[in-house]
């Protein structure tokens, strides 16, 4: 995850998370800014026990960490099981 970070030339800061439901992180969605024009894509990854938040906040050293399963356009409707 944190390479496509760097391959886009995405800050963190700008990194939508995407947990569905509330605390329990599934994705990202991040403007791939590197591209020309700039493309927004959702990364997808397993949910693993340590991605919950009550509070909704995940640090970037456990996000950048994780391991991408798909990636789709962000105009593409999301399909949580």
């Amino acid at each position: 995850m944190g390479e496509v970070l760097d391959l886009c030339q995405t800050r963190y800061a700008d990194v939508v998370m995407v947990d569905e439901p509330p605390g329990k992180l599934r994705a990202v969605e991040l403007e791939c800014v590197a591209r020309m024009p700039a493309s927004r894509y959702v990364l997808e990854f397993d949910y693993r026990p340590e991605l919950f938040s009550a509070a909704r906040h995940w640090p970037e050293s456990l996000v950048g960490v994780q391991k991408i399963t798909a990636v789709r356009n962000a105009a593409e409707p999301q399909a949580y099981p």
